[in-house]
């Protein structure tokens, strides 16, 4: 839970941070909000209400953007602001109440980012869906760092060229503004006396922006078309990020289910799974 104070803390803790050697990174710090390290945490004489590391949140900054949100919703309007890398935005709404807990990057962000903001947590619009997607990728580094991990990186198969494929999808249909990675996953080991009941043909990881497709579409006989559909679909849900509504975590919010249809070959990709998901199962 972030800590609000009513004042500019930037002006008189950003001092302390460089006395104490806690340059976190090289890009300037927002005033909106500081990100205190644990190390440094411990020898600043003041009292966090959240374990270390806290956030200090500029209350100003904080009420301003909920303002903007109330005036966009019909009833009450109560704005969190969080540190949190694993859900930048997320939204309930309950007896006219609205609930929304955003990274502290939109504190500071442009007014035609918060607008667009409001317009996505308020209304699903979906342009502004992709406005907000994309300044969450230019703010990346402001996520609270983690240790990073290498992850391999495979787009030529034996049949398909999964780089080839998303870069035709991002300029046909995101007018190449998805700038996430794309691989084969691996072949996970299963006991082969077992059945499959289901498959999982791509996923997206939205902390790495890396979409990996199930290695049983690298095919002959699976047509290009619809692995560029399961590439689209996991692109969606970079451009549309899960967002929790009702305490429950929703992946295919509305605006994502009705952009996907309008991938060129959609009804076909659709009719051509349920002919050949039995076959996919036995293979993968």
């Amino acid at each position: 839970m972030a800590a609000r104070y009513a004042v500019p803390v930037a002006h008189w803790l950003a001092p302390r941070l460089a006395r104490a050697g806690a340059a976190e990174a090289s890009r300037p710090l927002p005033i909106a909000a500081i990100r205190i390290p644990e190390r440094v945490s411990e020898r600043l004489s003041v009292v966090l209400s959240a374990p270390s590391p806290a956030l200090y949140v500029h209350e100003g900054a904080r009420q301003a953007l909920e303002r903007r949100l109330q005036a966009a919703h019909p009833g009450h309007v109560i704005l969190s602001i969080t540190d949190n890398r694993h859900s930048i935005i997320s939204h309930s709404c309950h007896g006219g109440v609205l609930r929304v807990r955003l990274h502290h990057m939109f504190l500071d962000a442009p007014a035609k980012v918060q607008e667009a903001l409001v317009r996505y947590v308020v209304r699903g619009d979906r342009e502004a869906s992709i406005r907000v997607g994309l300044y969450i990728e230019e703010n990346g580094y402001r996520l609270a760092r983690r240790r990073p991990r290498n992850v391999p990186i495979h787009t030529k198969g034996r049949h398909h060229d999964l780089l080839a494929i998303f870069q035709e999808v991002n300029e046909r249909y995101f007018q190449g503004s998805v700038s996430a990675l794309v691989t084969w996953g691996r072949r996970a080991v299963r006991d082969k006396r077992k059945p499959r009941r289901a498959i999982k043909l791509g996923s997206y990881n939205g902390h790495e922006r890396i979409i990996r497709i199930h290695p049983a579409l690298d095919r002959a006989w699976v047509p290009r078309y619809f692995v560029a559909f399961v590439v689209f679909h996991e692109m969606l849900h970079h451009v549309y990020p899960a967002a929790r509504e009702g305490g429950r975590r929703v992946l295919h919010p509305p605006e994502l289910v009705e952009h996907e249809r309008e991938f060129r070959y959609y009804q076909r990709a659709i009719d051509w799974e349920a002919r050949h998901i039995a076959r996919l199962l036995r293979v993968s």
